[in-house]
């Protein structure tokens, strides 16, 4: 009998170093780095009980809660933005307004700007320059930006410089100057930064 307990000890003790390992794992910091992103779509809560929205169960997002104008509650979407419904378009004469996991911001976001899978919003989803789904945000509030250079970049313009070429600049795409613009090696356009306030470490 003794020896059972201590096998079944030891079974609870290797699950529970598995699962802390798990949540460590998961709960890694990531970096603002530029993705390769289309478009988002963050539905954000809409309408009022005085000023209500034009929307069914149908069409409405999923993980969106709708409700009448005496706050009873109608249905939750059924829409997923990874895959949307082909729906009627009619206005549910029973709902008023929604509530949805982002609360702020716009509907659709494009361009996405500096992010990616990891610093997008929960509750966010992200597309690809083809229109394919590609993920939904991780990022409960978003991240600082990795002050790392980013070896893909060979040389930038900016506003502020004249669009003279900046050469052996420590930068990336989330870093750079609002309206600097960053080239690759080839000469390619990578991306055009947005930070309110760059400083070149180089």
């Amino acid at each position: 009998m003794p020896i059972h307990k201590v096998s079944l000890f030891a079974h609870l003790l290797v699950l529970g170093m598995f699962l802390l390992v798990s949540t460590v794992e998961h709960a890694k910091a990531c970096t603002k780095e530029c993705g390769n992103l289309g478009y988002g779509i963050c539905p954000g809560s809409e309408g009022s009980p005085e000023n209500p929205i034009c929307t069914n169960c149908c069409s409405g997002y999923k993980g969106c809660n709708y409700y009448s104008t005496n706050k009873t509650f109608i249905c939750e979407g059924t829409s997923d933005p990874k895959k949307p419904n082909i729906c009627p378009m009619y206005c549910d004469p029973q709902i008023a307004y929604s509530k949805c996991p982002r609360s702020e911001g716009k509907t659709i976001i494009y361009p996405t700007g500096c992010t990616t899978c990891c610093t997008g919003y929960k509750g966010c989803y992200y597309f690809g320059q083809d229109g394919e789904f590609v993920c939904e945000g991780e990022s409960i509030e978003p991240k600082a930006c990795t002050l790392e250079c980013d070896p893909r970049v060979a040389y930038m313009t900016c506003p502020s410089s004249g669009l003279a070429k900046l050469n052996q600049v420590c930068v990336n795409c989330c870093t750079a100057g609002d309206g600097c613009k960053l080239y690759g090696h080839d000469g390619s356009l990578l991306c055009t930064g947005e930070s309110k306030s760059y400083k070149s470490a180089a």
